[in-house]
Parts: structure tokens; sequence; C-alpha cells
């Protein structure tokens, strides 16, 4: 692997992350299950054995077929607080389900669209320290996985 380190952080080569990409996203694919409903902070913590440090990676949303990949430095943080939330500027997945009126036309709030999501979808983890890895991965696998059609943006501003 080429890398090379920059202070205390290690740098990891784009051509080493091109090459593991496919590796990273069927680890993904392949990860455990949990449902949503399950996961809290402590949980997320357990799951990876670290109880200290944030848990830095990749996660997928899925029920039937990907929903969403997302990324994040505290997975733990990410997962087990933040998809509680119930305003809009928080809960974007939610508030997305909301606007698809045609597939989900009993979702009128971003309450309803969390408590569904709860009751049928699972995530998938895996951990990627490198917060360059993680973003390329995340693109990677939201265009092979086709969330980006609908889920995923990455839409400037």
């Amino acid at each position: 692997m080429d890398e090379k380190w920059v202070g205390m952080k290690m740098i990891v080569s784009f051509q080493d992350i091109n090459n593991r990409l496919q590796e990273r996203l069927d680890q993904l694919l392949t990860a455990t299950k949990f449902p949503i409903r399950t996961l809290t902070e402590g949980e997320i913590k357990k799951i990876f054995g670290e109880y200290l440090l944030p848990i830095e990676g990749v996660y997928l949303i899925v029920k039937n077929k990907p929903l969403y990949v997302g990324r994040s430095r505290n997975l733990a943080q990410r997962i087990g607080v933040d998809l509680r939330a119930t305003t809009r500027k928080q809960a974007t997945l939610s508030y997305k389900l909301t606007t698809l009126k045609d597939r989900f036309p009993q979702l009128q709030t971003i309450q309803d669209a969390r408590n569904y999501i709860y009751d049928h979808y699972s995530i998938q983890m895996i951990r990627v320290e490198d917060e360059n890895e993680r973003a390329i991965i995340q693109i990677y696998a939201a265009m092979e996985l086709g969330t980006i059609k609908e889920f995923n943006s990455f839409r400037e501003t």
C-alpha cells in the first residue's frame, strides 16, 4: 500500500483507494445487518468493540434493496443519535421519504417516516478510518447500488 504520513495522520493514495473499491463495497454488502431500531450509540460501540474512540466508517441503509449510503467520522453518533432527529434540517432521509408520495403515501410527517425506517430498514456498517477513502467509497457505493438516483445526492450548493 502506498501511504505517507502527514503529521500524525496516515494519508492513503487515491490509487490504493481505487484498487480496493470493489473489495470495500463487497465488505459493506456482506456486513451484518442490524435493525435500525436496535442501534443506539452504546450498541454500535459494543458491535465494534470501541467504547471511547469515535468509530469512523461507511454505512448502508437497506430493506429489500439499498436505500442510502452514508459515511461518518463517528458512526455511533450519526446512526445512534442523528437518525433519531425529527427536524427537517437534521432528518434529511426521513424528510425525503415524505416527499415521495407515490411510493410512500402513508408517510405524512418526518416522525411517520422515521418510524417507518425504524420498523422496516436495517444498517450494514464497515470501519473506514481514512476520511478520503470514506468519501470515495460512499460515492462509489451510491453509484454502484443506484441510491444516487433518489437518496444520495452529491449536488453542490
